[in-house]
């Protein structure tokens, strides 16, 4: 169970992340771990750091994979795995993994920042034509970003 030091240790490590810390977001995450080891929040980041920070990517994995495994429906969960496979070199791993936190998060920021940079895209909605057709650029705009919106304003 979580304590109020576990808790601190694991809003410090976050903000030292967001400020590109790693070190000291490392250090912050084990403390929070060391103390609940059952919390998926702390299995993932923790995990996620001691594979990027200190390359110990079997631990990070195996973390991470924990994580999804007690809260399936977390995008940042899959964003931290992801972030592991990139870390090992595996960019088929990260795009698989990134692709279904986009199942639970369509909208997540970071996720899809990564797709970007790693150059994944989707493939085009009419394949004979090219992806920059107009026709291709029109429909793929509106399925892949317009009706995913409307319809969630429908069952909401």
């Amino acid at each position: 169970m979580p304590t109020e030091s576990s808790k601190e240790q694991f809003l410090l490590g976050q903000r030292y992340l967001k400020e590109e810390k790693m070190d000291q977001a490392l250090k912050a995450f084990e403390k929070a771990y060391k103390e609940d080891r059952e919390d998926p929040y702390y299995l993932s980041y923790f995990g996620m750091c001691k594979a990027i920070r200190s390359g110990e990517i079997g631990l990070g994995l195996e973390l991470c994979t924990r994580a999804i495994k007690k809260e399936f429906f977390k995008a940042e969960f899959y964003l931290n795995l992801g972030k592991v496979y990139l870390a090992a070199g595996n960019k088929k791993g990260a795009i698989k993994v990134f692709l279904k936190g986009l199942k639970f998060d369509p909208n997540n920021e970071e996720i899809n920042k990564h797709l970007i940079d790693i150059g994944f895209r989707r493939k085009p909605v009419i394949p004979v034509l090219t992806r920059t057709n107009p026709v291709n650029k029109f429909l793929g705009i509106l399925i892949r970003r317009t009706l995913p919106n409307m319809l969630k304003k429908k069952g909401a």
